[in-house]
């Protein structure tokens, strides 16, 4: 299945970036583009894990394809720069969109589920976007388009990691013989899904200040949302407290990147890392372990490794955060970031070999 190649890659991918930007961001002049990591983070990590969810058709060419592209893609983003990089970058979201669009739209009866499709219509654009700024129109352009990303991303992460954690908490409420107080939670999706697309909005036209309004809005109502699945009774099983994590960590994130546009004198695209490294990465690094797991028929009972991978993103997010606060140790702090990032998705790459191997050979 597609999650099967797209997943390691993402991962490796994710492993391998970080401190390869940072090297990279030591030479004078740097040898890639000003948005480049922040485009190879959202678009070259996070839309292969959203393509291994997404795109279901058990098909291995329809796997060979995806990768293929991502291939390609990542290539034209570190090197090219004329409209051929433009074709050649396109390539991957436009097979996700194609790929996952049509079932996605088909099976949207209520409005809820309307939303996933067209915020993978949305990511779509937003990139397209951001390689015109690479051609013709400028940096500017580009970190527009990553600002509105960000902001669609952090939308997903709501809907799909809050369903998830919300279902697996509830479960385990239930098992357990606790009373579930989470029964009035689908009308949380849609004012969630106004707000971050507003801000997505109002994002790329500059207006940061109506856009930092959205995002503590969206804050509030997310730290609302989740109050009544008593997250505190998960603190002793891993595959839960660090799907809790991922989705905690959205709070702060939003809420900094509001006050950072609100204040106007904090650097926004520093505070992103709140929803970068601590939503994005921890999310995506326990979904991923989940799914494989489960779709190898795999017990997920014992994920002390991912809770410790877990525990080294947000330790990647606060140190990251603090770089940006504390200009004397920068340095050290960037590259404390970039070891306990790499070293949580080493943990994650080993945990996918050993959950997929036995299946490939069996």
């Amino acid at each position: 299945m597609v999650h099967r190649l797209l997943f390691p890659l993402a991962t490796l991918y994710a492993l391998i970036a970080v401190p390869l930007w940072l090297v990279l961001l030591s030479r004078h002049p740097p040898m890639i583009g000003a948005t480049w990591h922040g485009h190879e983070m959202l678009f070259g990590f996070a839309l292969a894990v959203i393509a291994g969810f997404l795109s279901t058709r058990p098909m291995r060419n329809v796997a060979w394809v995806l990768a293929g592209t991502w291939f390609a893609a990542r290539i034209a983003a570190a090197t090219g720069s004329g409209p051929a990089a433009v074709i050649v970058g396109m390539m991957f979201p436009v097979a996700v969109f194609i790929l996952a669009a049509p079932p996605l739209f088909a099976g949207a009866k209520r409005r809820e589920n309307r939303i996933l499709p067209a915020i993978l219509t949305a990511l779509v654009a937003a990139d397209a976007v951001w390689w015109v700024g690479t051609v013709w129109f400028g940096q500017q352009v580009q970190t527009r388009a990553l600002l509105s990303t960000i902001d669609l991303v952090a939308l997903l992460l709501l809907l799909i990691g809050g369903r998830a954690l919300r279902a697996a908490a509830g479960g385990h409420l239930e098992r357990q013989g606790i009373a579930r107080r989470d029964h009035l939670q689908r009308g949380y999706e849609l004012p969630l899904a106004v707000l971050i697309g507003s801000a997505a909005i109002v994002d790329a036209l500059a207006l940061d200040t109506i856009a930092g309004i959205f995002c503590i809005g969206a804050a509030m109502l997310a730290l609302v949302r989740m109050m009544p699945w008593q997250l505190h009774r998960t603190l002793s099983l891993p595959h839960l407290w660090s799907l809790a994590l991922g989705y905690l960590w959205l709070v702060p994130g939003l809420a900094l990147k509001g006050i950072a546009q609100l204040a106007g004198n904090i650097p926004v695209t520093a505070m992103l890392h709140g929803i970068g490294i601590g939503a994005l990465g921890t999310l995506t690094l326990v979904m991923m372990a989940r799914t494989a797991t489960l779709r190898a028929h795999k017990p997920i009972a014992d994920f002390v490794d991912i809770g410790v991978a877990a525990l080294l993103v947000s330790v990647a997010a606060l140190s990251r955060l603090l770089a940006s606060f504390v200009p004397a140790a920068q340095h050290g702090f960037l590259w404390l970031a970039a070891t306990a990032w790499s070293s949580a998705f080493l943990i994650l790459l080993i945990r996918l070999w050993r959950t997929m191997l036995p299946a490939r050979h069996g």
